[in-house]
């Protein structure tokens, strides 16, 4: 029997967002492409002439708000935490990164940089799904999409994912063979790590 504790699943939550931050970090420094949902947010980074962390805080909102007039059920905690905990965790990381490497990365070197980031950004996505406070706003488009049209939510991903990269690229996104990882690799290594994470957070949350 799991009893809740609201202040934990909270910090849980900010501990998995930034973790996932720094996952994102190392495939934005690495410059072989982003995830999906970043591909598009640095796309709107170029044209707003912002950091990454600035545009996906404003894409988050964004979104947040067309969701609100949809369907308000649908935001939730880490919805509204998510808009400045994997963002700006993420510039910072490449910041540290980019001050203390000096010189360029050969190629190899920057491939092993992406699979540690999607494994650094899987455990993060465990950690605050294991929070249970809901999903952020670029992963709730697929959801309401596919609830308000009754569609298949695998389908709806599969094309949310695909129109953010198109849309992204279109606007100067990084697309990139980091781009693919992320796209085909997260998924199970986020079930991979789950059941250590899980060890982790449920004596962090103390569940019966």
């Amino acid at each position: 029997m799991r009893k809740k504790n609201l202040l934990r699943q909270i910090v849980l939550a900010i501990i998995g967002l930034m973790i996932s931050g720094v996952g994102v970090g190392i495939f934005l420094y690495s410059q072989l492409g982003v995830d999906p949902a970043s591909v598009l947010e640095l796309g709107f980074g170029n044209i707003l002439h912002v950091s990454y962390g600035t545009a996906s805080a404003l894409t988050n909102v964004i979104i947040l708000i067309i969701v609100f007039i949809v369907d308000k059920s649908y935001i939730n905690l880490s919805s509204l935490l998510a808009i400045f905990g994997i963002g700006y965790t993420a510039d910072f990381v490449s910041f540290v990164m980019d001050t203390l490497i000096k010189g360029e990365l050969n190629l190899f070197i920057r491939i092993v940089m992406i699979l540690i980031g999607c494994l650094i950004m899987a455990v993060g996505i465990a950690t605050y799904i294991r929070a249970e406070l809901g999903v952020g706003a670029i992963d709730m488009v697929s959801e309401v999409i596919s609830d308000k049209l009754k569609f298949s939510y695998r389908i709806v991903r599969v094309t949310c994912d695909i129109s953010f990269v198109v849309v992204g690229f279109a606007l100067g996104g990084v697309v990139g063979v980091g781009t693919i990882v992320a796209a085909f690799m997260t998924g199970p290594a986020v079930q991979f790590v789950r059941p250590y994470v899980y060890k982790v957070t449920d004596k962090f949350l103390k569940i019966d």
